[in-house]
């Protein structure tokens, strides 16, 4: 990147100063405007050759939260993104240097497949992970969602984007709201403008139903009841617009009707819903206390559940005996296969509906 382009960048000016700095060891080669929070750009590491990320966020200048880049580039774990380099610009603005994940993040996963049951907890557990050794050192990340967790090279869950993540003193057990991503926002950070540790792990919950395929639509306009698209459509301006849906949204999350377990696939069980539920309860208190604690729920379900998964586009289970729900232009039905073999109709197994089917074939697996 020519320090022309650096200047014609849509960045303040103490960014621009910092991006000439940097250009001597790294070769800068495009900003994305991906994400609202911040300034991103990809470039190349001139000597080691290898990939990189730099972000420049909005740090507010308060250092009692600030999250020391040091300390959080000592964090060892495969599921956080390492932080190479680090520093502050001023009061205002800091950045992060980081590895570029070739592999994108679980909102490009959730939007080109669809996830079965196992990979879904996985991927989850693999978060978690992160999210506990963000906590171990008092880090409260604020802004988990699948464009924030990216993939790494063997397809693991690996957290990044730390412009919202704060450091939460010792002294306390809350720390002021993000005000990002209205949707991901848990209801404490809505209502008292507070967040804690149990703030990540609604947000992980959120996280973990979009993965199983629970509907959450990005449109501001879907959320709004017919009497609020009416409002919405009389106001004038876009920023009015924009200002009244997040007024309705909250109002949503604070009820805790943001998701729709009715959404999710009918071969999602009931138990992994209600691990939802608790991670995703209104009340911070009775969500689950910890990330590990999350975690060993996920691993002791996923012990107890079948692994349906989406294959080609059909609903598969499988096992010794494999069974996949075929739906020829609305004619629905099942094939099976054992040990591999050849798939073969199964006129057996009858039901009226893809929820019966589903019934039926676990109870035989």
């Amino acid at each position: 990147m020519s320090t022309l382009f650096i200047d014609s960048v849509s960045a303040p000016d103490e960014i621009k100063d910092q991006l000439k700095i940097l250009s001597k060891d790294i070769k800068l080669t495009r900003e994305i405007t991906k994400g609202g929070n911040g300034y991103l750009f990809f470039g190349e590491n001139r000597i080691l050759r290898t990939r990189i990320a730099v972000k420049f966020y909005y740090w507010g200048g308060d250092k009692k939260y600030h999250a020391e880049p040091s300390v959080l580039a000592a964090i060892e774990s495969p599921h956080v993104l390492a932080v190479h380099n680090a520093g502050l610009l001023n009061g205002e603005w800091a950045y992060f240097v980081t590895p570029y994940c070739t592999n994108g993040d679980l909102d490009d996963l959730i939007d080109k497949t669809e996830l079965g049951n196992f990979q879904s907890i996985d991927l989850t557990c693999q978060l978690l992970t992160g999210i506990g050794a963000l906590h171990q050192k008092r880090f409260l990340h604020r802004d988990l969602k699948p464009a924030n967790v990216y993939l790494s090279d063997h397809k693991q869950s690996i957290i990044g984007d730390f412009g919202s993540i704060k450091h939460l003193p010792e002294s306390s057990s809350v720390i002021p709201a993000s005000g990002h991503a209205v949707l991901y926002r848990p209801p404490e950070s809505i209502e008292t403008n507070s967040y804690g540790f149990t703030g990540d792990i609604y947000q992980a919950g959120i996280v973990l139903y979009q993965l199983l395929g629970g509907n959450l639509p990005y449109d501001e306009f879907y959320w709004l009841s017919k009497k609020e698209r009416r409002t919405y459509n009389d106001l004038s301006s876009d920023a009015d617009k924009s200002i009244y849906s997040d007024q309705c949204l909250k109002a949503k999350i604070l009820k805790g009707k943001v998701i729709d377990l009715n959404s999710l696939p009918t071969w999602v069980p009931e138990k992994l819903k209600r691990i939802i539920r608790k991670a995703t309860h209104v009340d911070p208190s009775k969500r689950f206390s910890t990330a590990s604690a999350f975690h060993v729920q996920l691993n002791n379900v996923r012990s107890e559940i079948l692994d349906w998964a989406i294959e080609d586009g059909f609903p598969i289970l499988r096992g010794k005996t494999s069974f996949r729900i075929v739906n020829e232009d609305g004619n629905v039905y099942v094939q099976k296969n054992r040990n591999g073999s050849q798939w073969r109709r199964d006129n057996s197994i009858r039901g009226s509906s893809l929820a019966e089917i589903v019934e039926e074939i676990t109870r035989l697996a």
